[in-house]
């Protein structure tokens, strides 16, 4: 019996070691998808600041094409 529990120790160390990795990859992959979302995230909103600003200059021009049409 003392001869199996160093081997039964090592087999335990050994799966432990397996799902160590695998949380290490786990959260590898859960990293790379959230830096991948956050960059979505910031050409999400430049192109909704590229709308805006557009929206913006349309307005003006209408306003300044109303403004020179009622003189």
């Amino acid at each position: 019996m003392s001869r199996r529990l160093p081997a039964a120790l090592l087999a335990i160390s050994l799966l432990s070691a397996c799902g160590v990795a695998d949380v290490g990859s786990s959260a590898a992959t859960a990293a790379k998808i959230k830096a991948q979302e956050a960059e979505q995230a910031r050409a999400t909103k430049a192109q909704v600041e590229k709308q805006l600003e557009d929206a913006r200059q349309q307005e003006e021009q209408q306003r300044k094409a109303i403004d020179a049409a009622t003189r």
